[in-house]
């Protein structure tokens, strides 16, 4: 079982209740996002652990992102029936998008056992390149909105048909719309490894936000 901060508050006062409550939730924050954490799992036939140590990066998804290296480890929790099934229609997505070219950092998934403290449940991790780009998101949330043009502009992608960037950007948000991409986020760097590359991927029927990226690279290109 993951940890939780707890109390024995049945002695105190109304007050004395509340204010011990607010101390093990703040306790608990603290915990959370500076503790180590290990995950063990197997790799070439030996068993693997790496230490996840270091600033996590909070995920609405997961249990957190930390830089490894050159690289992003992203944790879940396999703890529960339905964390288990999430994590197999994540891995199903990633690699129907994989084989369909989608540019996402290289991407590869391990199962093992995550330890934090005393307590250990079985995980995953999502291992993808490290991205130092610019952030885009096309959500309906005006207030999380992140700009595709903005990211292109930020980078001073080429406006040129044939340059590399635009072409290998292009063709990016091409596949983004043939996947069905949802929720399309990611990062734009120039001159990067890969110009392009889409995070958190959810796939479905509405291609909406990609083709509304189609149409930007489109109308970038000169």
């Amino acid at each position: 079982m993951r940890p939780r901060a707890a109390y024995n508050v049945q002695k105190h006062s109304y007050v004395e209740r509340n204010l011990l409550t607010i101390h093990a939730n703040h306790l608990y924050c603290q915990v959370a996002m500076s503790g180590n954490m290990e995950f063990t799992y197997e790799s070439k036939g030996r068993l693997v652990t790496q230490t996840l140590k270091g600033d996590r990066i909070d995920s609405h998804e997961g249990i957190g992102v930390w830089k490894i290296d050159h690289c992003a480890w992203k944790m879940f929790s396999k703890e529960t029936e339905k964390e288990e099934k999430k994590c197999r229609k994540r891995v199903k997505e990633y690699l129907d998008a994989d084989s369909s070219g989608l540019p996402m950092g290289e991407p590869r998934f391990e199962h093992g056992t995550i330890k934090e403290g005393k307590n250990e449940y079985p995980g995953m991790a999502l291992i993808v390149n490290w991205f130092d780009g610019t952030n885009f998101h096309l959500t309906k949330d005006r207030h999380q909105s992140k700009p595709f043009k903005s990211a292109l502009q930020k980078q001073n992608i080429s406006h040129s048909k044939s340059s590399t960037d635009y072409m290998r950007i292009k063709a990016g948000c091409e596949c983004a719309k043939t996947v069905g991409l949802q929720d399309c986020q990611g990062y734009v760097e120039a001159g990067g490894r890969e110009p392009i590359v889409f995070i958190d991927i959810h796939t479905g029927t509405s291609t909406t936000a990609a083709e509304e990226m189609v149409e930007i690279i489109n109308e970038w290109g000169e």
